[in-house]
């Protein structure tokens, strides 16, 4: 029993914690979901909706993205639903999910666990000032659980024994739903992992290390049973992966100092990161400083490969034409995080008093920043509700065009029951992350024959002949034909 409280004793910190900073949370929840549409942040709760409305007949028709989060996401959703119905509620217990995952990652690295709190911590309150770029993170299915398996991970290796049958089991099988659920674990920390198994567990590493290729062609099987149920979801074959990597060694064999420059100026002349990349490497430089006058540097040779994690997600967003964004560079503000705190625990005078400063600042920070908290909050409460009330104004009886955004929105925010038809710009049907069934077998129906509809995009109405504004409502705009 003691050993139980003694685990949940970290849930209950993070827990307070997480409350205590809600309007962090909020500001992000209202930035994504108020101030603006970003309903892809609703997949989960539409496909936890949908299971419940009608099992497995009622996700059948599901267009799941890449990355298809199945675990633990998805299940998490479908297990959480029935008790959070609501969507704020369902969101917020995803974001302190969310918000769990650098605490223990912290620990997995060997932290203890007063500064370890110090990382989610650090993470909310960045993203609380941040929410469009790292506010990404609280929300539930935008790469938040790499953090989660890349702790387990470490968990695994730190526990490894080969004699251990029900250890090499379970270890399959993760590794095989990570396969189909998070393909960015294996872009953003898997190479950490590689080198830090093969450094501490030596020859032994090669049993993990084999079951994590024998997981790949086990997520291969879940797939087609995945398919076998009527869900699309993508095989690694159907990505450009493999094309663009080729692309880049054709490059790289032709010009490799032009393609290096390619490599440094999609990050220094990036609007954003160029100044992230410039304060991380600054720190970095400083690390390897300290290290190298304490004559540490060999000691902490894991830690400087885990700092290259960041480096190392750019050159691969670059291979695969992916433009910079926060959730696909998740560990920079990690492992910036990570910086700090090892710095801080080199000098002796500040080390014992540090966590306790550090959280007085976030304190008088948090305290400062409330009011305009509070006011994007509230502002972005209102742009939401003055969303759906120009959709009521409609006949939810007759079926509409959409283009992307405005749907999953309209179908988790609206009590009505809406078709509204996904179309591209050009007119083009696009059921893109999304559940065929909600569109009634409507998808074959010609994009003008369609009597009403939204977009939130003003000049699309000049491209669509017949079409004439009726409304604008906080960047939508509702349309008659």
């Amino acid at each position: 029993m003691s050993e139980l409280l003694k685990n949940l004793k970290p849930i209950f910190v993070l827990l307070v914690l997480f409350g205590a900073f809600h309007l962090f949370y909020d500001a992000i929840y209202e930035h994504h979901l108020g101030e603006g549409t970003n309903s892809d942040v609703f997949y989960p709760y539409l496909f936890a909706r949908d299971f419940w409305a009608g099992g497995w007949t009622g996700v059948r028709g599901w267009n799941l993205p890449p990355c298809s989060y199945l675990f633990p996401e998805m299940v998490l959703a479908i297990l959480v639903y029935p008790i959070l119905k609501s969507v704020y509620w369902f969101h917020f217990a995803f974001g302190f999910l969310s918000f769990v995952m650098p605490f223990y990652l912290a620990k997995a690295l060997g932290f203890k666990e007063k500064k370890a709190y110090l990382f989610s911590l650090g993470f909310l309150t960045l993203a609380g000032v941040l929410p469009n770029s790292l506010g990404q993170f609280f929300l539930p299915a935008f790469h938040a659980m790499t953090f989660f398996f890349a702790a387990y991970t470490l968990y695994e290796i730190h526990r490894w024994d080969s004699k251990n049958r029900i250890q090499g089991f379970r270890f399959l099988i993760l590794i095989s739903l990570i396969w189909i659920s998070e393909y960015w674990y294996f872009v953003n920390v898997a190479p950490f992992l590689l080198i830090y198994a093969m450094v501490r567990l030596q020859k032994k590493s090669l049993y993990p290390i084999g079951l994590v290729f024998l997981g790949f062609g086990l997520g291969k099987v879940w797939q087609q049973g995945i398919r076998k149920l009527g869900i699309g979801i993508l095989t690694s074959k159907e990505l450009p992966t493999m094309e663009r990597i080729q692309t880049a060694i054709d490059l790289v064999s032709k010009d490799p100092k032009l393609w290096i420059s390619g490599v440094v100026e999609s990050i220094t002349k990036h609007p954003l990161f160029s100044d992230w990349f410039y304060l991380y490497f600054s720190l970095c430089v400083i690390y390897i400083l300290f290290l190298f006058l304490r004559l540490e540097l060999k000691k902490h040779f894991l830690d400087l490969v885990f700092l290259f994690l960041p480096f190392l997600s750019v050159i691969a967003l670059f291979i695969f034409q992916i433009e910079p964004n926060f959730r696909y560079l998740l560990f920079l503000p990690f492992c910036m995080i990570f910086i700090i705190v090892r710095l801080v625990l080199m000098l002796p005078l500040v080390r014992r008093i540090a966590t306790f400063v550090l959280f007085i600042g976030i304190v008088f920070f948090y305290n400062h920043k409330y009011p305009l908290l509070a006011k994007k909050i509230q502002e972005g409460e209102t742009k939401r509700a003055h969303r759906m009330e120009c959709l009521s104004k409609f006949d939810s009886k007759v079926p509409g065009a959409a283009t992307y955004w405005p749907i999953k929105y309209s179908y988790a925010f609206s009590d009505n029951n809406w078709t509204l038809v996904p179309f591209t710009k050009e007119g083009v049907y696009y059921p893109w992350i999304s559940n065929q069934t909600w569109d009634k077998g409507l998808g074959g129906k010609p994009f003008d024959e369609f009597s009403w509809g939204i977009t939130d995009n003003k000049e699309n109405l000049d491209l669509w002949k017949g079409t004439r504004l009726v409304e604008e409502c906080a960047g939508w705009y509702f349309y008659r034909r």
